[in-house]
């Protein structure tokens, strides 16, 4: 009969350690992976301007992201769907299909990480930080197969990442066939679906994380309970000013097209003044 031993005295599920050569192997095939999807989009995909470079670079790093955001989030959907009962203790439960949905991510941005390195800017250097925390974040968890259902819940950020790059991508890669209407619609659907999730996922799950840190203390070590708070603490100041820019953005996006449509308005009426009889 084989003795179950649980890492913490509280903890519901037994601890079951997976080698750490797995999640080296998962880790390079991920960064191969999006190695790959990168090279081949940029081999079809024409650059809107050959002569801005960061601009460029930009929108490809967007749409990589966009790549990566919306594989994560499906696969964190079939993650719950096949182990509702990580609810029951997400820092003791582990299995090989969730451990290998974090490795994915990691391997994702080790990727990003050298993408924003080779080309960075001023503007990528708030990445290139928050990049060095979460891959510390997710390797820990990693090497020591444990808090693998928080890590879950921090990576379903992913799932607003998804409306957030849809923005941008809509604006630089609008589809030249689709009516006005229906890009107006899918713009609009994108939108509602942003705020929806930036509430329920940026705010609510990192409030969820931060109050299960403090109820949860006496289960983390004093250094990772320290480096974890101040992570995810900091993911939620962050989120503040991006939901403050979304907003800020959204609303002189509204000041402009009143603005425009007003110009518009004025120019119809000078041309009928001209071309109308009097």
């Amino acid at each position: 009969m084989t003795t179950l031993f649980y890492f913490h005295e509280t903890d519901v599920f037994p601890y079951r350690p997976i080698s750490p050569i797995w999640s080296i192997i998962y880790i390079i095939l991920s960064f191969i992976f999006f190695l790959i999807i990168d090279l081949k989009t940029k081999s079809t995909a024409k650059p809107k301007d050959s002569h801005d470079r960061n601009s460029n670079w930009l929108r490809q790093n967007t749409l990589l992201s966009f790549i990566h955001s919306s594989i994560c989030s499906i696969l964190i959907i079939i993650s719950v769907l096949r182990a509702p009962e990580m609810f029951d203790d997400p820092l003791s439960h582990i299995n090989y299909f969730n451990y290998a949905l974090v490795a994915f991510s990691l391997g994702y941005f080790c990727w990003d990480f050298f993408d924003c390195l080779q080309n960075s800017t001023s503007s990528t250097f708030a990445i290139i930080i928050h990049h060095i925390v979460v891959i510390t974040f997710l390797l820990h968890i990693l090497l020591r197969t444990r808090n693998i259902g928080y890590a879950l819940f921090a990576l379903s950020l992913e799932i607003n990442s998804v409306f957030l790059h849809a923005r941008r991508l809509l604006r630089w890669y609008s589809p030249m066939s689709a009516s006005a209407n229906s890009k107006k619609s899918l713009k609009l659907y994108i939108d509602i679906g942003n705020y929806i999730t930036f509430i329920i996922f940026r705010f609510g799950v990192v409030y969820y994380g931060l109050h299960q840190l403090y109820v949860q203390r006496h289960r983390l070590d004093p250094i990772v309970l320290t480096f974890t708070a101040l992570s995810v603490s900091a993911i939620a100041i962050l989120n503040v000013v991006l939901f403050y820019r979304l907003i800020k953005n959204q609303i002189s996006r509204k000041l402009r097209t009143k603005k425009d449509k007003l110009i518009e308005d004025n120019v119809m009426m000078m041309d009928n003044h001209v071309i109308l009889p009097s």
